[in-house]
């Protein structure tokens, strides 16, 4: 497998997917650099957590193509170098229900090569999300935010160098938002990152560029970060928000 070196952590183009007679994606362009975290807003059943699906290897397009970090990976699927360098944060967890916090990490850490052990890697993770009061909790037996918590230590664990986040605020207190963002932003500034939300504050907090569905294509809202009241406004027009 040859990568492009330096090339873009995501470059899409002409992206179509349907389902029945719904044409959800109709030619949908996207580029991602380093540095970067792209915010992608629209009404629900606007295409957003598809182009996630896709870009994450989960999915496969009808049309168009998927580069990331440089290799084709849309015609036969992401080859598990590439898979390695990207995590995600769904609407469900990913995690194995019955084990406990700390096993969880060591499992998933254990999936991808590092220098230091699997059970160093995810008791990093404990830390980093403040999952050390309930590591040995299985994780069915988790509130909301603490299922949250994980599935975002999960999802960063192997230092991904992009990052796809479906909602990943989703149930937090304030403490556990302020902990998250701080990490997100930290990894930012290395990675890359791209954003689904319809929350006004997370899309300020994060994003350094806003894209919007129209009509089952991407446009630009956006080229740079916007404050709070910029970006609710952006989501009305769309009807993403009331």
């Amino acid at each position: 497998m040859i990568v492009a070196p330096g090339a873009e952590p995501v470059a899409a183009r002409g992206l179509v997917k349907g389902f029945g007679a719904l044409r959800v994606l109709a030619g949908v362009d996207l580029d991602v650099p380093r540095g970067s975290c792209v915010a992608i807003v629209g009404p629900n059943g606007a295409g957003k957590t598809t182009l996630l699906r896709i870009l994450a290897g989960i999915s496969r397009p009808a049309a168009g193509s998927v580069r990331l970090f440089g290799h084709e990976c849309s015609r036969n699927g992401t080859p598990a170098p590439i898979r390695a360098r990207v995590g995600l944060v769904a609407h469900e967890p990913l995690v194995y229900r019955d084990l406990p916090v700390r096993a969880n990490l060591e499992v998933f850490a254990s999936l991808y090569p590092g220098s230091e052990g699997a059970a160093t890697r995810a008791g990093r993770a404990l830390e980093r999300f403040g999952l050390e009061q309930v590591a040995e909790r299985p994780a069915r037996a988790l509130s909301r935010g603490f299922l949250q918590r994980l599935a975002l230590a999960r999802a960063t664990l192997h230092e991904p160098e992009l990052l796809l986040l479906d909602e990943p605020l989703t149930g937090l207190d304030a403490s556990a938002r302020e902990r998250t963002l701080d990490e997100l932003v930290a990894h930012r500034a290395r990675a890359a990152q791209i954003l689904v939300s319809h929350d006004a504050a997370d899309i300020a907090a994060l994003a350094t560029s806003v894209h919007g569905f129209r009509r089952g294509r991407l446009a630009r809202l956006s080229d740079r970060p916007v404050a709070e009241s910029d970006a609710r406004r952006l989501m009305r027009d769309l009807g993403a928000i009331s």
